[in-house]
């Protein structure tokens, strides 16, 4: 069935199918470049743009770059059903990624995925791709790039001669019906570029933490074990429950500081409702020994608050149960004189000291009346 588009109403994007390389110059190895296409349906107006992967912030920077060529946005935005856009395909209600859907938000656009299998309801992207193959990638197969912006600028080049390439059946090009077509028809940028932030599904963990990427942000202690999602941006972390946002903070870099707490955010005493406690922490460690009692004493006084550390002191905790009492003091003594006072360095300081006294054992020779000396064969003969 011939469709009509309508002037600035979609947008049609997707990987193409062929990938470019380039050579890493540091290493030598030959990395592969992805390449992102969108075209204006109406005008066969084309965007393409260069990738080192197809992950979501990759996808959606490409959308962004897509929407500021363009000068506007359209109506509709429609994808393939790659996994980076839609998390699952389904006829009647797709669920689409949320980073996803939110950058759509902000541009005023509605997302609607093709289906499963339907190349036809991108017809004109289909297209474009096969153009974007022979008149672009096929025209830089034979050089050589040492980076993605030298990609990114030899596709720019052939891009501009595509755009400007006559019609064969019609009058103008596709720069030209662009400039007549969909330019017009196209819904102004916002004010301000979309900045990507990636979703995380989590839980509040015993201490009324959150972890992102390695650092962990406070909630109210009222909402341990309470399922959150995670917002994050390169600036900021937002964290909600039941969709209402209970904390935000200037996202943390600082390796050597991994915990940001608000003291509001702490129950009295600094203890966390389920019962644990620094008090709970030293009490089994003086069980183990005097080592393993002044290394949870250094861990707990590390931090502005001892709440902070309380994930370290249940990790070396949990490594008692599975190695002797020797073992967690010798390995406490060797991390105090070393000052490695972490659960990291403590557990690689005991598995090293576990393997070599297994070795050890392993080693011994048990003395036995049936065990044969060097003696029983001395002499070279055979009693007969």
């Amino acid at each position: 069935m011939h469709k009509e588009h309508k002037a600035g109403e979609e947008v049609e994007v997707d990987w193409a199918g062929q990938t470019m390389s380039f050579v890493e110059t540091g290493t030598g190895e030959i990395r592969t470049a992805y390449i992102f296409v969108a075209v204006l349906p109406a005008s066969a107006y084309p965007f393409v743009y260069a990738y080192s992967d197809r992950k979501i912030s990759s996808w959606i920077d490409a959308h962004v770059r897509m929407y500021e060529y363009f000068g506007g946005v359209p109506r509709i935005t429609i994808p393939d059903n790659t996994k980076t856009a839609v998390i699952t395909p389904d006829l009647v209600d797709p669920v689409l990624n949320k980073s996803y859907n939110e950058m759509a938000h902000h541009y005023r656009t509605t997302l609607v995925p093709a289906r499963v299998r339907k190349p036809k309801d991108k017809a004109a992207d289909e297209n474009m791709v096969g153009h974007v193959s022979r008149r672009i990638i096929a025209a830089l197969r034979s050089r050589q790039f040492f980076s993605l912006y030298e990609i990114n600028q030899a596709i720019k080049e052939e891009l501009i001669k595509l755009v400007n390439r006559p019609f064969q059946k019609m009058e103008g090009n596709r720069l030209t019906a662009f400039q007549k077509i969909d330019q017009p028809s196209l819904q102004p940028l916002p004010g301000t570029k979309y900045e990507y932030s990636e979703w995380k599904e989590t839980k509040v963990q015993f201490n009324y933490h959150i972890e992102y990427d390695g650092f962990f942000y406070s909630v109210h202690y009222s909402y341990i074990s309470r399922p959150c999602s995670i917002r994050a941006t390169a600036k900021t972390v937002e964290i909600y429950i039941d969709n209402e946002r209970v904390a935000a903070y200037i996202r943390n870099y600082n390796t050597f500081k991994r915990y940001t707490t608000l003291s509001e955010h702490m129950p009295e005493g600094h203890q966390a409702v389920s019962g644990w406690s620094s008090e709970r922490f030293l009490s089994w460690a003086e069980t183990i020994g005097p080592n393993t009692c002044e290394l949870i004493k250094h861990l707990l006084e590390r931090h502005e608050y001892p709440v902070q550390t309380y994930r370290a002191c249940m990790g070396i905790m949990r490594l008692g149960k599975t190695h002797s009492n020797e073992l967690m003091e010798r390995s406490s003594r060797e991390a105090l004189d070393k000052r490695t006072c972490s659960f990291k360095y403590f557990s690689i300081i005991l598995k090293q000291l576990s393997a070599k006294t297994t070795a050890s054992q392993t080693e011994v020779i048990i003395m036995h009346e049936n065990v044969r000396g060097s003696d029983a064969f001395t002499g070279g003969g055979i009693n007969a």
